[in-house]
């Protein structure tokens, strides 16, 4: 199991690119993704294979929604000696707070 962390902005869309990420939400929800919304970026659990195929398949979005450039990172957590799940690594950094 792993993370995908990934962030799509849009250029030349001015400051808010809200309405993009909302429509990126709402293709992760159709595809049923497991999939968290942070400040920054949106992260989504499975497999390597298969969260690269769900980028693909709504990479698209911010094109539909009228964006004529988009600049994506990704980032990708590929732990193979345990699954993980989203919320993980922060349960196990407050546990050591306790």
């Amino acid at each position: 199991m792993a993370l995908m962390q990934f962030t799509m902005v849009p250029m030349g869309e001015g400051v808010s690119v809200g309405k993009h990420v909302a429509m990126i939400q709402k293709r992760l929800e159709e595809e049923g993704a497991t999939y968290h919304l942070t400040d920054m970026a949106t992260l989504v659990e499975g497999d390597v294979p298969e969260l690269l195929k769900l980028l693909a398949r709504i990479y698209e979005t911010p094109f539909d929604n009228g964006a004529v450039r988009v600049v994506t990172n990704i980032t990708i957590d590929d732990r193979r000696d345990k699954i993980v799940h989203i919320g993980d690594k922060i349960e196990a950094v407050q546990k050591k707070l306790r």
